[in-house]
């Protein structure tokens, strides 16, 4: 069974399937990575424009009541500046005055009032309060008010604001006493006046309807149904009017911390929030659009998007299909060529051009090969014998690297206890990383790459050792562009696995790494027995001796380790180098090293770190 499990693993494909699938995996690839960054793209921009159009609406609904209420607060303002207007009502409220002089000064108060009012009829009431009682209105009304102002809801906090408006809550009445008929609701602009030494004289008050000085908050000019509030100045609630959303999610606490998007408690529903403020009446409108609301023409606009990237799928899949077939044609004719064993010994291809120049160079170079073969027959033989013994001679004459010598040897044992596909793996692993050791066209190399050899190498071990034995990176990502001497690290890595694996498992390494004032650090620690205190005496004395008179011992093969790496750096980067090792006070070893902060740019100015 275990046999046949390996036959179907290794069951090779048909070359119009291989092209077929990678053809397919790059174009599927390309157009996933292609849609994804243009469908991000089209959602923030799709986003951005909602926001922007959300705010433009906000502020159009601040802009608008503004406008409102400066009116509102012009005539407020014109009434109290007004003499004539003062000394009118100062005379027709004097309690000692004739009927025919309050008459006179009534006169000359309404036409104070009326002037102040002027000829915008917009303004449904101006009302002028005496401060203990009665007054005079104008507008919808035209006499004497009755009752007193103190009574008035809006009182007190006309006389704490001290001259600055007031703005009320939507009321039935024009004037104390009198509801109007109509079902449309009153909104009141009111302020504190003084007289020449700053005694108060009185309160004026601005009547508007309140669906005139809201009504872009009550029809916003949207494609949304958005919730609009609308807070004054002391965080009161003006809009919509408080006995119309005594169920109302309240938003003001949210206005102070800056929020955009906050979760509504009495909805459970995720909302937008869009403010303007008002800096010269000091409101605040709060627009909210529920998340759902507020990306459904996101949505929308990107259906289209799913719908061509189906499209392109399918389009992808057929022209890699057509691709694959041309590609793969001529070369199932060569494999059959190849593959018919009834063919005559020296028969050549006999095919048409494909245009293809690899294909035709493939082609030909077969057929030369053939007549080639036929021509050299008889030499062939003679030369066999002597390329066997030649390579024979070259085996012997290779160095065997303790390195690949301990991979072989862990290669061999898995192989005997049948992991096949781990020691193919690892086959390929340690293939390129004898390729990486083997190559010698630079002194330093990226800690980046440097750290992958070294992972994979640890990965190499870990198919024979499996979870006994456990390595961890923790290298700071902006160090990995440092240039360190070559195969430092991985030195130190399989110095460390040859220490741990003399005692029982588990085994633990670690690689540690930071820049620290324009140096870089490595360290490798492992749980092994340690440095023995002869070997690390020696060690020292070596690297005491190389510090002294500059004088490099000879290595032998079983020498390239520590010393190794000492030597390189000595020689790259000079004696301001660091290099440190010893054991740790809760077992096993450590060594550490470092040198000076040279990135790619700098290595041609100093080739040796000097």
């Amino acid at each position: 069974m275990a046999h046949r499990l390996i036959h179907l693993k290794s069951e090779k494909r048909d070359i119009q399937q291989i092209l077929s699938s990678y053809f397919f995996l790059i174009s599927a690839i390309l157009l996933l990575l292609t849609s994804t960054v243009f469908s991000v793209i089209q959602y923030r921009t799709l986003k951005n424009n909602t926001i922007e159009n959300l705010s433009h609406t906000c502020m159009a609904v601040a802009d608008s009541i503004e406008q409102q209420i400066n009116q509102m607060n012009m005539i407020s303002l014109n009434a109290i500046s007004s003499t004539a207007m003062k000394d009118a009502f100062s005379a027709y409220e004097a309690p000692d005055i004739s009927g025919y002089q309050r008459n006179i000064h009534r006169r000359e108060l309404v036409d104070a009032l009326i002037t102040a009012k002027g000829f915008d009829f917009s303004i449904r009431q101006l009302n002028i309060y005496n401060m203990d009682q009665g007054g005079y209105g104008v507008g919808g009304y035209n006499g004497e008010l009755p009752g007193s102002v103190r009574d008035q809801p809006w009182y007190e906090a006309a006389m704490l604001a001290s001259g600055r408006q007031i703005l009320t809550q939507p009321h039935q009445e024009l004037y104390p006493g009198q509801t109007q008929s109509s079902s449309r609701d009153y909104f009141s602009l009111c302020r504190i006046f003084y007289d020449n030494i700053h005694k108060p004289m009185g309160i004026v008050e601005v009547v508007k309807f309140y669906d005139d000085v809201f009504h872009l908050a009550l029809q916003p000019e949207s494609t949304y149904h958005p919730t609009i509030v609308i807070y004054d100045s002391l965080g009161e609630q003006i809009f919509p009017p408080k006995d119309q959303d005594s169920g109302m999610f309240s938003y003001y606490d949210y206005i102070s911390q800056g929020e955009t998007e906050i979760v509504n408690t009495l909805s459970g529903e995720k909302e937008h929030i869009r403010i303007s403020r008002s800096e010269e009446n000091h409101l605040t409108v709060v627009m909210a659009v529920s998340h759902r609301e507020f990306l459904a023409p996101v949505y929308r606009s990107m259906i289209w998007i799913l719908g061509i990237f189906l499209v392109l799928f399918f389009l992808c899949l057929l022209i890699s299909a057509l691709l694959a077939r041309k590609f793969s044609t001529p070369i199932r004719h060569i494999y059959h060529f190849l593959e018919n064993d009834e063919k005559e010994k020296f028969q050549t291809l006999e095919m048409e051009d494909t245009n293809i120049r690899e294909i035709d160079k493939l082609k030909s170079s077969l057929n030369e090969n053939i007549r080639s073969r036929k021509a050299a027959t008889d030499t062939l033989m003679i030369l066999k014998e002597q390329e066997v013994q030649a390579q024979m001679l070259a085996l012997q004459s290779q160095m065997n690297p303790h390195f690949l010598y301990n991979s072989l040897s862990t290669i061999a044992e898995m192989a005997e206890e049948g992991l096949t596909e781990p020691v193919a793996r690892m086959c390929q692993e340690i293939t390129d990383i004898i390729r990486y050791i083997s190559s010698n066209k630079e002194m330093r190399i990226s800690l980046e790459e440097e750290l992958e050899i070294s992972s994979q190498y640890l990965e190499c071990i870990r198919m024979r050792y499996g979870e006994q034995l456990q390595y961890h990176f923790e290298v700071d990502d902006s160090m990995l562009d440092v240039m360190i001497p070559k195969l430092c690290i991985q030195l130190l890595v399989e110095n460390a696995i040859k220490a741990v694996t003399t005692k029982a498992p588990p085994w633990h390494i670690r690689i540690t790494g930071h820049v620290e004032e324009y140096r870089w650090y490595i360290q490798v620690k492992d749980d092994g027995p340690g440095f023995d205190a002869k070997v690390e005496e020696n060690l020292r004395k070596q690297m005491d001796g190389i510090l002294q008179n500059g004088i490099l011992p000879s290595l032998k093969i079983q020498g390239m380790g520590i010393l190794n790496i000492f030597i390189r750096l000595y020689l790259l980067d000079g004696v301001p180098f660091l290099f440190d090792f010893g054991n740790l006070p809760e077992g096993g070893a450590f060594v550490t090293i470092g040198g000076h902060l040279y990135e790619k740019n700098e290595i041609s100015a100093h080739p040796s770190g000097g």
